[in-house]
Formats: C-alpha cells, structure tokens, sequence
C-alpha cells in the first residue's frame, strides 16, 4: 500500500510537469491504474462486499 502511495505522489508530479499532452495522458492513465489498485487493496483490507463497494463507488 505504502509503495503504491508513494507511486502515486510521483505520478502527479510527473503529470503536472510534463511537457507534452501526451506524456500528460501516459501518467493520467497510470494515476487510474494505481488509483484502482490502492482501491481494490482498501476493499480487502476491510473485506467490504460487492453491494458495499458499489455504495462507495456511488454506482
């Protein structure tokens, strides 16, 4: 978990430094992925269920 928030930190750096639009779409593309996996890793921790995801994803 603490490597993934640690990735993630790196990550908005880089997409707010970033010279292109391009590179800026390549690193928002792996804030999502990252953000998805500290999710998932979240939902485990506190063994939430599908129905209780959903209320927490507003789906």
């Amino acid at each position: 978990m603490v490597t993934l928030v640690e990735q993630m930190l790196e990550l908005h750096k880089r997409v707010h430094a970033a010279d292109s639009q391009a590179d800026r779409e390549l690193y928002q593309r792996q804030i999502d992925a990252t953000d998805k996996q500290i999710d998932a890793l979240v939902y485990e921790l506190y063994a939430l269920m599908e129905e209780e995801i959903q209320v927490v994803e507003g789906k």
